[in-house]
């Protein structure tokens, strides 16, 4: 239900460092056999935005529709460029897709990755300019190791958006979030989790180096699916970071200039099963919780509150990254946007999914 809380379990602590990264990665994006039975055997139901399979509240008094794309499509991440425009990563195909939010009958084809299946992260780096992560990925058998690049796509000039390979970085595992680090200097931070760690990445020169390794950004032991670190975002001089099937939510000081750590790993919450997630500045918050279908707002304090959805709401099926959009009412108020998966990795009630959608709520 709107205003759910959800009690803070633990305070913050310090986390050692990791010794061994783990072998085998899937990530939260990766669909079982058992879901892709449940997938291939589902109906097609009606879709609708109040849909829902239970009678709990799904806290969904101000979402609405912003775009919804046809069954099966995975959207991934989103980004917002200067005139307001939504930009979204696919999963499912190798494309990139703009949506005006104001006139959003129609998703435009920015462009299409060739030579590979999957787009990931996207973080601004300069003005209009758009750093992206591309790479092979195959739902239910998981990520082609070695496939992974960073790529530019430029909208500040008069030709359109210009789309460019960065780097490759053949080592990775699987790159999934990104964020920037330096505007001025294009470099950015990229989460590889399968190898549980943090690079940075020039995308000027197309340099990278490891920067952050820790146990926290390890699959949990107990994981259904081995998924380390998932989103990150900075705020300030922290990076903050989520680990989904471990429910955790944290932060690090860093160096601002190199990335690399400057105090303890610390934990905010283990309340919440994240995938990506939007930041305020007051340092709240905004998860997409793709395991449990829900977007949450968690305070500075650890202290969670579900802004919509429910394990069994067809509302917020699989979202898998969060926004917070730059223009604010009178009010202050500012719109979230959240992204999903159409349920695809885990069906609502074992059955049910639909085409991947931008939803927006006003916080």
């Amino acid at each position: 239900m709107v205003g759910m809380q959800r009690s803070k379990q633990i305070p913050s602590f310090t986390i050692p460092p990791a010794n061994t990264p783990m072998m085998k990665f899937h990530t939260l994006l990766a669909l079982s056999s058992t879901y892709l039975a449940s997938h291939a055997a589902s109906s097609a139901l009606p879709i609708t935005e109040q849909a829902s399979c239970s009678s709990q509240s799904s806290g969904s008094s101000n979402a609405r529709v912003i775009h919804q794309f046809p069954n099966g499509t995975w959207l991934e991440n989103i980004a917002e460029r200067r005139n307001g425009n939504l930009l979204v990563t696919l999963l499912d195909r190798p494309e990139l897709y703009q949506v005006d939010p104001h006139n959003p009958a129609n998703a435009t084809l920015v462009h299409n990755f060739a030579g590979y299946t999957s787009l990931f992260g996207i973080t601004e780096t300069s003005p209009d300019v758009f750093a992206i992560i591309a790479g092979n990925f195959t739902p239910g058998a998981g990520t082609q190791e070695g496939t992974y690049a960073i790529w530019s796509t430029d909208f500040a000039g008069c030709k359109g958006a210009e789309v460019s390979k960065i780097v490759d970085i053949p080592e990775a595992k699987l790159l999934n979030g990104m964020t920037t680090l330096d505007a001025n200097t294009g470099e950015v931070l990229v989460s590889d989790s399968g190898r549980g760690l943090v690079l940075r990445v020039d995308t000027k020169s197309g340099e990278y180096t490891t920067v952050l390794e820790n146990d926290v950004f390890q699959p949990a032991p107990t994981a259904p699916i081995q998924l380390g670190i998932n989103g990150i975002r900075l705020l300030g001089d922290h990076l903050y970071y989520t680990n989904t099937y471990a429910s955790v939510y944290g932060r690090v000081a860093i160096n601002p200039a190199t990335g690399e750590a400057a105090g303890p790993f610390e934990t905010i919450s283990t309340d919440v099963m994240g995938d990506d997630f939007a930041l305020d500045n007051q340092g709240n918050a905004y998860i997409a919780a793709n395991p449990e279908n829900e977007a949450v707002r968690v305070d500075r304090d650890g202290d969670a509150e579900v802004l919509a959805g429910n394990l069994n709401s067809t509302l917020v099926p699989g979202p898998t990254a969060a926004w917070l959009g730059k223009a604010q009412d009178r009010d202050g108020k500012r719109v979230l946007y959240v992204v999903t998966s159409g349920g695809q990795a885990g069906p609502i009630n074992g059955t049910y999914t639909e085409g991947g959608k931008i939803l927006a709520l006003d916080v």
